[in-house]
């Protein structure tokens, strides 16, 4: 049983001085399944950087034992076949497999000298270290536990859906050897279907952190929570909904003692402020009768004052503590401007391909969008849900489709548009109804004069989603808004949305989201 040990560390980014941690002290196990939690920008994703080693701890330390690998990550371009790709990203098998080949070749033309042989041998002995001659037969068998065909091995790793190249990156990090498994977000993008096959994959597996949001997939994989609160991080034994409901529990608590403890605060502040003001008396006045005795009046009068105001002072301590990590619910409201009782936009017999496909990535579709719908276009990685979004705000072009005249779209994308600049670049919206609604969301108080680069994806994409919702719209179209989202985001969201009175098309793969949101399915 290996422990990470995080010793009395501290980070911040050196371009923009912002405490990420301060002097935290964490002990994981690596048998753990671990699920990371907590708001945008609270710090998941540097925390798992940090474990990493691709960032440094501003003072402090980690303490590692084996190694730890990192999803997303870049796979080796230069080799095209899927079995190919996993290889390489196992281990650098791939490129270990060539060099057995040179070495053999140069053996059967007798070009081998003792340099060679050593060469060869310590090549040989890495491969036989990473179980190489196996691994094909094991890369097959973890696919088939993930729900992939072996025959997607044959293709090019570029032609899969970004679901199947999600799995079978996941595949290979668990195929190396003797490594603790960091997982950030590892649910974006996957259809219904991957997301299942990937919970089941999960199941089966020990020795790994997943930073997500959807709870229900981390009710289903782990047994840890590792959670980073508004002012501590804290780890428990159990499920997601466990922890959930303690947090509930707690936050019930303290709701029900708020202004009985916000009294006791005020009370214990002013009790502070006159002990120091008696104490600071005490020790300019002279008592009249003093002397040289240990019962010196003046000095015992100010042990008092001093034990007094010490005690009020770990009193009042303890009572701040009880409120600090409570989350404040903050209500979302979507603006929009009403349009007249027709249709808003036509889709009819609608067919696209992307130039050089050999394959329609649409096909005959038809598609009416009337003022008050909520329409969810649902389906599989790859069935063309995004491009018919861009094709019905205009950002592709094909025939069939007619806008009625002077309507306005706002259009959220699946990742954010910008990261990279200062906040205040691009706005073309009420500026007032963005700042209001960067602070619903719970984006940092500073984040006007702080570098995009600087944020989370989570907190890029609010700032993204409240610059589209301050425009002036008619119909809303959202593109999977729910990725890098926090659970209190979602609530909000999921709440405005089937609420109000609106028009909107939107892409989802959450379930719960889309049944509550939608009055209307379109399957594709």
């Amino acid at each position: 049983m290996a422990q990470i040990e995080i010793k009395d560390m501290t980070f911040y980014y050196d371009d923009f001085y912002h405490p990420v941690f301060e002097h935290l002290n964490v002990n994981l196990d690596t048998d753990w399944k671990m699920a990371l939690v907590g708001r945008n920008g609270r710090g998941k994703s540097t925390l798992l950087k940090l474990l990493l080693g691709s960032l440094t701890p501003s003072s402090g330390e980690i303490r590692r034992s084996g190694t730890v690998s990192y999803f997303p990550y870049l796979y080796d371009a230069s080799f095209t076949k899927a079995m190919d790709v996993v290889k390489e990203c196992i281990g650098g098998l791939r490129t270990l497999e060539l060099k057995l080949l040179k070495f053999e070749e140069q053996f059967s033309k007798e070009y081998a000298n003792e340099a060679i042989s050593a060469a060869y041998y310590e090549v040989l002995n890495r491969y036989l270290e990473l179980d190489g001659y196996a691994m094909e037969s094991r890369i097959c068998k973890e696919l088939s536990q993930m729900g992939l065909s072996e025959a997607l091995l044959e293709q090019d790793f570029d032609t899969l859906s970004g679901g199947e190249q999600t799995c079978m990156l996941i595949i290979a990090l668990f195929l190396r050897k003797d490594t603790f498994v960091l997982l950030d977000e590892p649910t974006n993008h996957l259809d219904v279907g991957k997301k299942e096959h990937l919970k089941e994959y999960l199941k089966k597996k020990k020795g790994y952190i997943i930073a997500s949001h959807d709870t229900e997939f981390l009710d289903a994989v782990c047994d840890h929570i590792l959670a980073i609160n508004k002012a501590d991080i804290s780890i428990e034994q159990g499920s997601y909904s466990t922890w959930h409901n303690n947090m509930e529990l707690k936050e019930q608590f303290e709701l029900r003692t708020k202004e009985k403890l916000e009294h006791e605060i005020s009370q214990l502040e002013r009790q502070s402020k006159q002990t120091r003001a008696w104490s600071n008396i005490g020790n300019k006045q002279k008592y009249p009768f003093a002397g040289h005795f240990r019962t010196n009046g003046t000095r015992a009068y100010m042990r008092q004052a001093k034990a007094a105001e010490q005690h009020i002072q770990d009193n009042l301590a303890e009572k701040k503590q009880l409120l600090r990590n409570m989350e404040e619910e903050r209500k979302l409201h979507i603006t929009q401007e009403k349009p007249q009782r027709d249709c808003l936009l036509m889709a009819d017999h609608v067919t696209f391909s992307y130039e050089g496909a050999s394959t329609h990535v649409l096909e005959d579709v038809t598609l009416h969008i009337y003022p008050g719908d909520k329409i969810w276009l649902r389906g599989k990685n790859g069935a063309g849900k995004t491009t018919l979004l861009k094709l019905l705000a205009g950002r592709l072009s094909a025939q069939g489709i007619r806008r009625r005249g002077g309507i306005s779209i706002a259009y959220i994308t699946q990742e954010p548009t910008e990261r990279s600049g200062a906040v205040k670049e691009g706005i073309q919206a009420d500026y007032c109804r963005f700042k209001e609604l960067c602070m619903l969301f719970d984006v940092p108080p500073d984040f006007e004069r702080r570098p995009l680069e600087t944020l989370s994806s989570g907190e890029l994409k609010k700032v993204d989603i409240a610059k589209t919702l301050a425009e002036h719209h008619q119909i809303l179209f959202l593109d999977e808004p729910l990725n890098y989202m926090d659970v209190q985001f979602k609530a909000q969201l999921e709440e405005a949305l089937s609420e109000e009175e609106l028009t909107l098309v939107f892409v989802e793969h959450n379930t719960e989201f889309g049944e509550r949101v939608a009055n209307r399915v379109i399957e594709l």
